[in-house]
């Protein structure tokens, strides 16, 4: 039994919570939920856990399934905050009942309830009416025809531009707050979901409305082309009073999202999170989640023994450092052996950290790697854990084999994705310092060719949107040349160049003079015969 938008709504005061519900579920909320709301939450049907919030589908007797999200109060800021600034759950709740009252869909509020001590809030909760056979709108979008899509999009836009002018301000409008049921895009079902930041009454400033689309559109950038980001934008403007949101000004406010979102996901790798944890026993650094502490530590044990004098457990050794392998997991140890290089580590100790840091500013930018599973500092000994990649073939030594076949589609397929992977990489702002063939891992599917990019250490991320510079991409382009065997020919390699020019930043597009610069730089590397070169 789901409360319908215009349900009776009372005042409650119960086991120590204050706030409201609506009639129909008080007994329900009375002796199910305010015991403990947080509990009542785990035992669910998690849907979205974070370090503020827990979303849960919760089935209530008498009630049926509801949407249950406990909010959590983190630190003494917050707490002194609270005392002044209304809750995240009785915001949302309010924002639900404006929308609703507007005739905008949302799932129908049921309760929201907060407990507080001499004003401070401890517990909030807010409750909903679950919907049923819905998705996030990326989800959905995905899975329509391209006719399909663009009805889609252009109803997304009517129902945003609805929102607007309606005085209702979402403030974190992105395609996972959009909810699309089942059915083809020009009738399938839309909900606004997750109000909890939102603003209401009044009017929507244009700047408002403008941070508001090109937030949407920053979303949904991988799965739309720019024929549809315009189609959405001019849906957006269809028929609004007020709303000319100039392109290049939403085009320009995507850029900032861009630049913010891989500035502030580059850095969770070192902080608490639902993703890593600074929880690493003896010393100081941090882990994924995934990997266990009881793991940690006995990869750590079978480190130490694999790379004792005489020991023969380790997969690389230098006088930098030291690689082991066990099971799926791969153990880094970095090893200063001059007097030079202790000081310098003691002076910049967060350049150990760069591979691990490194490596998941990659995964935030889409681009394939060795997952980062921990980094610390322990005893004066300095380790980074990776995932292990070595079931992948190299580039170099893929390379030499399929081009001494006779396999003619598959070193079609290699050179076309290799060369576009590349071309991408650079545009997308992305330089790794040491790009040779023994640092690229192939993945080969039956139809698609991809890439796993290792060693991380020297990598640079240029700002959003600029690119790779023209002299960091002739060095990329001379490292991978000498370390790929001859077996690959000289017409083959034209080929790929001419392919990665489909894909590079305009600066290479001097096709004449980057030949002559990739030409000079190639002349002073030690090109590969046969045997790749470590």
């Amino acid at each position: 039994m789901n409360a319908a938008p215009g349900a009776p709504i009372e005042p409650f005061a119960l086991a120590g919570f204050t706030g409201e519900a609506a009639v129909s579920v008080l007994g329900a909320l009375h002796t199910k939920v305010l015991h403990d709301p947080l509990r009542v939450a785990q035992a669910g049907q998690i849907l979205r856990p974070s370090m503020s919030r827990l979303t849960s589908r919760v089935e209530l007797e008498g009630v049926g399934p509801v949407l249950l999200k406990v909010h959590r109060t983190r630190g003494s800021a917050e707490r002194w905050l609270s005392r002044i600034r209304t809750s995240r759950a009785a915001q949302e709740f309010a924002a639900a009942r404006f929308l609703a009252a507007a005739g905008l869909p949302v799932a129908s509020p049921l309760a929201y309830g907060e407990r507080r001590r001499a004003g401070a809030l401890e517990d909030s909760f807010f409750m909903a009416a679950f919907l049923p056979d819905v998705q996030p709108l990326h989800d959905v979008l995905a899975m329509q025809p391209s006719d399909r899509r663009l009805a889609l999009l252009a109803r997304v836009a009517a129902l945003v531009r609805a929102m607007h002018e309606a005085g209702f301000d979402h403030r974190d409008l992105h395609a996972g707050n959009i909810l699309a049921g089942r059915g083809p895009g020009d009738h399938c079902p839309l909900w606004l979901t997750d109000l909890h930041r939102s603003r209401m009454g009044g009017t929507v400033s244009l700047a408002a409305c403008r941070d508001a689309v090109a937030r949407l559109l920053h979303s949904l950038q991988l799965l739309i082309t720019p024929a549809e980001r315009l189609h959405l934008l001019d849906a957006y403007q269809a028929g609004a009073e007020r709303c000319e949101l100039p392109t290049n000004e939403v085009l320009a406010t995507m850029r900032a999202l861009e630049r913010r979102r891989r500035a502030s996901r580059g850095k969770r790798c070192f902080r608490e999170s639902t993703e890593y944890t600074l929880e690493v026993g003896a010393g100081r650094g941090a882990r994924s989640r995934t990997l266990s502490l009881a793991r940690l530590d006995s990869v750590l044990a079978a480190h130490d023994l694999a790379s004792r004098p005489g020991a023969a457990g380790f997969v690389k050794a230098s006088r930098k450092g030291i690689v082991t392998r066990h099971g799926d997991l791969v153990v880094k140890e970095r090893r200063p052996t001059s007097t030079l290089a202790r000081w310098r580590d003691r002076l910049a100790p967060g350049r150990h950290a760069a591979g691990y840091r490194h490596a998941h500013m990659l995964g935030v930018l889409g681009v394939d790697t060795a997952r980062p599973l921990a980094f610390l500092q322990r005893g004066g000994r300095t380790f980074s854990v990776f995932e292990d990649l070595s079931k992948l073939p190299r580039l170099d030594t893929l390379a030499r084999s399929l081009y001494g076949g006779p396999d003619r589609l598959r070193q079609i397929a290699l050179r076309e994705a290799s060369a576009a992977w590349l071309g991408s990489l650079h545009r997308g702002g992305v330089y790794h310092g040491d790009l040779k063939g023994v640092n690229v891992l192939v993945e080969q599917g039956p139809r698609v060719v991809g890439f796993r990019l290792i060693d991380t250490d020297h990598c640079r991320f240029f700002p959003y949107p600029q690119s790779v510079d023209r002299r960091r991409c002739v060095k990329n382009l001379a490292q991978l040349a000498a370390s790929i065997p001859v077996a690959v020919s000289r017409t083959e390699r034209l080929r790929w160049y001419r392919r990665y020019l489909q894909y590079a930043p305009p600066a290479m597009q001097a096709v004449r003079a980057v030949a002559r610069a990739v030409a000079a730089a190639l002349a002073r590397k030690i090109v590969v015969v046969d045997e790749p070169i470590e």
